[in-house]
């Protein structure tokens, strides 16, 4: 493929692959396109369909901070609501219930960040918010230890990556619901473990992708599977477990299986996929390899 070091560029700019444009090799273009039809098929599919009660209302008055979280959120299906000033913040509260407010302090004094932070906190006592986040530049001590005391859930220091530190929160805060398919919880900062309690459908396989990608953009590079839950495999799935391997190593990370049942075993050994992807009897047991 002929392609020269702009196009270049754009390409892993699209597709967010970790690599620099200068070392890229034939390999990372590759990786790079699958990483965009990965993409693609994801918001093709399920990956905009939010629950209508699930909204986040994002309060910032820089339009670049606007426009990295938007894209970021985009990237796990969330579309988020957008006002640029404490006005136009009270306006969108009176509309609807948010479930996560993500507030700059300074909008543009911190002032009016605090004013905006406490008529938070009485709308979530009235049942009609719920998690607070604010992110500022300041180091000012005396500042955050306010925010804190007013009862904000979470202060995320406006640095690089401080739209992935929010992100992170987030995902973290939902991981205690159930799912009809599946169970997530954390375990430390880079694992997350999946209890799988179905992999027999193409809608069922869509959604857990779509949050395994949410888990992977948020940090956690190593994704155990415990599927003892799953008694049933159709083997024409097979193929996921490689997409899940190939994504977890992009990352730095690994893919592991925990308490597979004989049909999956088959259809892994048949795959050549059985020595690829590592298999243990406990949880605790693929957590101590990855810490090793």
């Amino acid at each position: 493929m002929d392609i020269n070091s702009e196009q270049l560029k754009k390409l892993i700019d699209l597709s967010g692959i970790d690599v620099a444009v200068e070392h890229a090799v034939p390999d990372d273009i590759t990786k790079a396109l699958i990483a965009i039809e990965r993409k693609m098929l994801a918001f093709g599919s399920e990956a905009m369909s939010v629950p209508a009660e699930f909204n986040i209302l994002i309060v910032d008055d820089l339009e670049l901070s606007i426009y990295q979280f938007n894209q970021l959120l985009k990237k796990v299906g969330i579309v988020p609501t957008v006002a640029r000033n404490k006005v136009e913040a009270l306006a969108e509260l009176k509309k609807k219930k948010f479930d996560f407010i993500v507030v700059d302090l300074f909008l543009p004094d911190a002032e009016d960040g605090i004013e905006l932070i406490e008529e938070c906190i009485n709308l979530r006592e009235a049942k009609k918010t719920n998690k607070i986040i604010v992110m500022s530049g300041t180091d000012d001590k005396n500042l955050i230890e306010k925010c804190y005391k007013l009862g904000i859930d979470e202060f995320v220091p406006k640095s690089s990556n401080w739209h992935d530190q929010i992100l992170k929160f987030i995902t973290s805060s939902m991981t205690t619901k159930e799912h009809e398919d599946f169970f997530k919880y954390s375990i430390n900062d880079n694992i997350c473990c999946y209890t799988i309690n179905k992999f027999n459908g193409k809608r069922h396989v869509e959604n857990l992708l779509k949050d395994v990608n949410t888990s992977l953009f948020t940090g956690y590079a190593n994704i155990i599977f415990n599927m003892e839950n799953v008694k049933i495999f159709d083997d024409e799935y097979t193929g996921v477990f490689t997409e899940l391997y190939k994504m977890c190593k992009a990352k730095g990370g690994q893919f592991m299986l925990v308490k597979i049942s004989d049909s999956v075993k088959s259809a892994l050994s048949d795959a050549f996929l059985d020595t690829l992807i590592p298999i243990f009897s406990t949880v605790d047991a693929a957590v101590s390899k990855i810490c090793d």
